[in-house]
């Protein structure tokens, strides 16, 4: 059965023509700046980013189709997002089964931990889960821009 050896929430993922993926701002955290304005309850914000995972397989795996799911699940425990993916090996020379979910926004209504899980169907063994960190930073009247997100 696919095992995963790679799995982070990060700000973009790039493959090359060789399928050789590279994470670019791997999430630890989120601070987002406050503007002095209310919060709106469900505030969301744009904000690109990425969910990676690779799966490595047996090669008896090869041509067999997985289905991964995927959830991010807020501080205060709502789901934000849930998606699925189907995923199998053709190449003889390249045992790993890449995924990428690629995401517009991001809520920022609440502080804490935000938690990515991963598994795929009919493994709940296989469930995994990643966390990150979003900081609401206070408003400061001489900050030019109050929206900014900054990762680190």
């Amino acid at each position: 059965m696919p095992k995963l050896i790679i799995f982070a929430a990060c700000e973009k993922v790039i493959i090359d023509r060789a399928q050789i993926p590279s994470l670019i701002g791997i999430f630890q955290g989120l601070n987002i700046q406050l503007t002095g304005e209310p919060m709106p309850e469900k505030a969301v914000t744009p904000m690109r980013w990425a969910i990676f995972t690779c799966w490595q397989h047996d090669p008896e795996e090869k041509g067999t189709e997985f289905t991964q799911y995927m959830e991010v699940v807020t501080p205060s425990g709502e789901y934000f997002i849930k998606g699925e993916t189907k995923f199998k090996v053709t190449e003889d020379n390249d045992l790993q089964g890449k995924i990428v979910y690629d995401l517009n926004s991001i809520p920022v209504h609440e502080e804490g931990f935000f938690t990515v899980r991963v598994w795929y169907d009919g493994a709940p063994e296989s469930k995994a889960e990643y966390k990150f960190f979003l900081k609401h930073l206070p408003f400061v009247p001489d900050v030019q821009t109050p929206s900014s997100i900054l990762v680190s």
